[in-house]
């Protein structure tokens, strides 16, 4: 036999030897996996530098409710119930847990990010943009547009998802829309709007005696332009602010 046709036999036997090799090495570390337990927990708040609403000692808590899982094999841990009983909790957007070999169960947490809050009583919820509704989280207060008054929407205290209707949802997106135009600049100057019996809306600032009729939440940027122009060319004008500034009719700004 030639030196060439020895040379590939060996590469094919070397070849064969190297699958086998890493054929035995994933059986094992497989049974390794059956034999190592869970004993650890390790958690990441991968947004925590903007909010608070949960720490790594409240999964811990949350977790609970799984039932045991510390001594578990890795196979036998359940993730997606994890995930799933996790995502359950009002200010936690998403999750994501997995295992390593070396027995720790990680979790990574995003919460939910709110845009207003709306206040009944003493009940309060926040909402985000995609319109969930969550309750107020006294850990960590957030500081964005307040909502009171007859709010046509069903709420009772501890609620959270999403509203009960299609007319109440899109009835609450927009007003998250209407917070996300409002942006930092009126979120600071403007303490509360007041929905009205009507449905109609009243702005409220913090400083000043003006109240802004601006009625339904659309039209939204035309009637910040208004209500800033009044506090750039009419305001100073005056010694005694007007009490009511209606933004409601177009092209006007109707002060009283």
């Amino acid at each position: 036999m030639s030196s060439k046709g020895i040379n590939m036999i060996l590469a094919a036997v070397t070849l064969l030897l190297a699958v086998g090799i890493l054929v035995l090495a994933g059986r094992a570390h497989a049974r390794d996996r059956h034999i190592v337990t869970c004993y650890a927990l390790e958690t990441e708040i991968l947004d925590s530098m903007e909010r608070r609403f949960v720490s790594g000692k409240d999964i811990e808590t949350f977790l609970e409710d799984y039932g045991p899982w510390r001594g578990e094999r890795l196979e036998d841990v359940d993730l997606a119930r994890m995930e799933k009983l996790l995502d359950s909790k009002g200010a936690i957007r998403e999750s994501n847990a997995w295992t390593g070999d070396d027995g720790v169960l990680h979790v990574e947490i995003y919460q939910r990010a709110p845009v207003i809050r709306f206040q009944s009583g003493n009940s309060g919820w926040y909402a985000d943009a995609s319109g969930f509704i969550f309750p107020l989280q006294e850990r960590f207060p957030v500081r964005v547009p307040v909502v009171d008054g007859q709010l046509p929407i069903s709420l009772t205290e501890g609620f959270k998802g999403y509203p009960n209707s299609e007319g109440e949802l899109q009835w609450l997106l927009q007003m998250t829309a209407l917070a996300a135009e409002m942006g930092q600049f009126w979120s600071e100057r403007i303490s509360q709007i007041n929905v009205l019996p009507d449905g109609e809306l009243v702005m409220i600032p913090r400083m000043g005696d003006e109240r802004f009729r601006f009625g339904s939440p659309t039209g939204v940027k035309e009637k910040l332009e208004k209500m800033k122009l009044y506090y750039q060319c009419v305001a100073p004008t005056r010694e005694t602010p007007y009490k009511s500034v209606d933004l409601r009719f177009e092209g006007q700004l109707v002060c009283r």
